[in-house]
């Protein structure tokens, strides 16, 4: 399923599609979408969900549509808006992996 946001409300998505429990879930894939001029930022959440994030100007590469994403998530958690930090779930899954 792709879903369009603007910018303004890309954070509002990512607690919505990107998290639980208050932590971001880290198979979350940030990503771009081309589209006419350039690339928007993306990212792929929970149960597959697409979501682009339509800025006033897109991108000239996939790399500057990811890094503006990663920076305006980062400027985020650092206000206290959304966690970065894996889901202690997560984090607890992976190392009965790595375990076995």
């Amino acid at each position: 399923m792709n879903h369009i946001t603007s910018i303004r409300y890309v954070i509002q998505h990512w607690i919505l599609f990107a998290m639980r429990d208050g932590y971001t879930l880290h198979n979350t894939v940030i990503d771009a979408e081309p589209t006419e001029g350039g690339f928007y930022p993306a990212f792929i959440g929970a149960y597959g969900t697409r979501v682009v994030v339509e800025v006033c100007h897109p991108y000239a590469s996939e790399h500057l549509a990811r890094l503006a994403l990663r920076n305006v998530l980062w400027a985020a958690h650092v206000d206290g808006h959304i966690n970065l930090q894996r889901h202690p779930l997560e984090a607890l899954e992976s190392a009965q992996e790595l375990a076995a």
